[in-house]
Protein backbone atom coordinates (compact mmCIF):
# COMPACT_ATOMS: atom_id res chain seq x y z
CA UNK A 1 0.00 0.00 0.00
CA UNK A 2 1.42 3.40 -0.90
CA UNK A 3 2.01 5.83 1.72
CA UNK A 4 1.90 9.87 1.20
CA UNK A 5 2.86 12.07 3.92
CA UNK A 6 1.14 15.73 3.58
CA UNK A 7 3.44 17.96 5.19
CA UNK A 8 2.96 21.75 6.47
CA UNK A 9 4.17 24.34 8.54
CA UNK A 10 2.37 26.33 11.69
CA UNK A 11 2.55 29.95 13.03
CA UNK A 12 0.11 30.66 15.68
CA UNK A 13 -2.63 28.80 14.35
CA UNK A 14 -4.32 27.56 17.06
CA UNK A 15 -7.69 28.32 15.36
CA UNK A 16 -6.93 26.46 12.41
CA UNK A 17 -4.69 23.37 12.74
CA UNK A 18 -7.30 21.24 14.26
CA UNK A 19 -9.54 21.83 11.06
CA UNK A 20 -6.82 21.05 8.46
CA UNK A 21 -6.53 17.65 10.12
CA UNK A 22 -10.02 16.85 9.89
CA UNK A 23 -9.79 18.02 5.93
CA UNK A 24 -7.08 15.79 5.46
CA UNK A 25 -8.65 12.95 6.82
CA UNK A 26 -11.75 13.76 5.07
CA UNK A 27 -10.21 14.00 1.68
CA UNK A 28 -7.99 10.44 2.31
CA UNK A 29 -11.43 8.74 3.71
CA UNK A 30 -12.23 8.30 0.20
CA UNK A 31 -8.90 7.25 -1.08
CA UNK A 32 -8.84 3.41 0.56
CA UNK A 33 -5.70 2.62 -1.48
CA UNK A 34 -3.54 5.16 0.50
CA UNK A 35 -1.46 5.32 4.54
CA UNK A 36 -1.19 8.65 5.41
CA UNK A 37 0.52 10.80 7.61
CA UNK A 38 -0.05 14.38 8.24
CA UNK A 39 3.31 16.09 9.52
CA UNK A 40 3.09 19.50 10.92
CA UNK A 41 6.60 21.76 11.96
CA UNK A 42 5.29 24.45 14.72
CA UNK A 43 7.69 27.28 14.18
CA UNK A 44 7.57 28.36 17.74
CA UNK A 45 4.11 29.41 18.11
CA UNK A 46 3.22 32.00 20.30
CA UNK A 47 -0.44 31.28 21.28
CA UNK A 48 -1.55 27.43 22.24
CA UNK A 49 -1.15 25.97 18.77
CA UNK A 50 1.29 23.17 20.68
CA UNK A 51 -0.94 22.47 22.69
CA UNK A 52 -3.55 21.86 19.98
CA UNK A 53 -1.18 19.41 18.23
CA UNK A 54 0.31 17.71 21.09
CA UNK A 55 -3.49 16.38 21.95
CA UNK A 56 -4.16 15.87 18.12
CA UNK A 57 -1.21 13.56 18.21
CA UNK A 58 -1.97 11.43 21.10
CA UNK A 59 -5.27 11.12 19.77
CA UNK A 60 -4.13 10.27 16.02
CA UNK A 61 -1.25 7.93 15.32
CA UNK A 62 -1.21 9.56 11.58
CA UNK A 63 -0.30 13.00 13.05
CA UNK A 64 3.21 13.67 13.64
CA UNK A 65 4.61 17.11 14.94
CA UNK A 66 8.20 19.03 14.48
CA UNK A 67 8.67 21.67 17.80
CA UNK A 68 11.02 24.01 16.37
CA UNK A 69 12.91 25.25 19.29
CA UNK A 70 12.80 28.88 17.74
CA UNK A 71 11.10 30.71 14.85
CA UNK A 72 12.65 29.74 11.87
CA UNK A 73 10.52 31.60 9.04
CA UNK A 74 11.34 32.42 5.73
CA UNK A 75 12.42 35.76 6.24
CA UNK A 76 14.91 34.80 8.61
Amino acid sequence: MKIISVVTGTYNEEDNIGEFCQRVNAVFEKLPGYRYEIIVIDNSSQDGTVGVLRRLASTDPRIKVILNARNFGPIR
